[in-house]
């Protein structure tokens, strides 16, 4: 279960690099010109509670007034003066096609509560406003629909596999090496004890063990099930993230994005996606930056549906 946690902790770590200031900002913000007094801004806060507002003057960005601005106002009787003269001029902004993990970084930094949205970097044009309950907001919101699609998938997978005589699952966790291969193994045998031709299996063990190498070397993890029916075996792979980003030059053998050091342990040589599809007489995949991998491979036992299959395909 911890292992499970920490997987999912590094999912959302990786949606927060995916998810960009421009759709979690609020765009309906508040303003006020140079000259509007600080009184002004004070009442307005109360009505409309919020605690910070920017000083826009012609489309530009020129100031920020916060709540401890007013509360200093008060105190110092400065209270009906222009906020020109005392508004926070030095001002942390972030552009709106930045990730919410930059702009978390500078809530961080600086302590502020929230963050002036421009429209590019080094420009001073206001188009919303950020504050780190946006973030948590749309964060929320993006993997309530990633888990409602996720759900919507497992449930057609479900029906189509209700036939399925027998099914193994296995989670697959990231960098773990010192299991690699085991789901190919576990299958490999399971199979054996069914009687399953040799030829058959040995395709299937190549799948499943190049769709668990690639799970735990490009992925934040997952899982792998293998559904034995009365024709065919299915093996469905899926991880979460962070995606393949060209599915169709991932395909070609040779291709890796595997580093120095993986492929100094053996692994990481570019074959694994097209060695499944060579095994697999039904091969697709769908792969997206937010939701990750889903592989599923399907290997015929008798050999003319395969022939079939493959003619489908081509």
């Amino acid at each position: 279960m911890g292992a499970f946690n920490e997987r999912q902790i590094r999912f959302v770590h990786e949606l927060m690099y995916q998810i960009k200031v421009g759709e979690a900002m609020t765009t309906e913000v508040v303003t006020f010109p140079p000259t509007a007094v600080f009184r002004e801004i004070q009442r307005c806060m109360k009505e409309k509670r919020f605690s910070g507002t920017p000083i826009v003057d012609c489309g530009e960005l020129v100031g920020i007034v916060s709540i401890d601005d007013i509360i200093t106002a008060f105190d110092q009787g400065y209270i009906d003066e222009p906020v020109h003269t005392r508004m926070t001029r030095d001002l942390h902004t972030i552009p709106q096609n930045y990730s919410v993990i930059a702009a978390s970084n500078l809530f961080a930094k600086y302590r502020c509560g929230r963050l002036p949205v421009v429209a590019r970097a080094n420009s001073r044009e206001l188009v919303g406003i950020l504050t780190f309950g946006d973030i948590l907001s749309h964060l929320l919101l993006k993997m309530n629909t990633i888990a409602e699609r996720i759900e919507k998938e497992e449930q057609s997978l479900h029906k189509t596999l209700q036939g399925a005589s027998d099914t193994l699952h296995f989670e697959l966790a990231p960098d773990n090496f010192d299991l690699a291969g085991m789901a190919s193994t576990s299958t490999k045998k399971h199979l054996q004890k069914l009687g399953v031709e040799p030829a058959v299996i040995r395709r299937i063990a190549v799948i499943c063990y190049e769709a668990e190498i690639n799970v735990i070397i490009h992925s934040l993890g997952g899982y792998m099930e293998v559904f034995i029916l009365k024709d065919q075996v299915r093996v469905h792979v899926r991880d979460d993230g962070p995606g393949i980003p060209d599915v169709e030059k991932a395909m070609h053998p040779g291709y890796t994005t595997a580093n120095e050091k993986i492929r100094a342990l053996g692994f990481g040589a570019g074959m694994g996606l097209s060695n499944i599809k060579r095994c697999a007489d039904h091969f697709s995949i769908k792969s997206s930056m937010e939701t990750g991998t889903d592989i599923e491979a399907v290997v015929y036992f008798d050999p003319s549906s395969a022939a079939t299959e493959k003619e489908n395909q081509a």
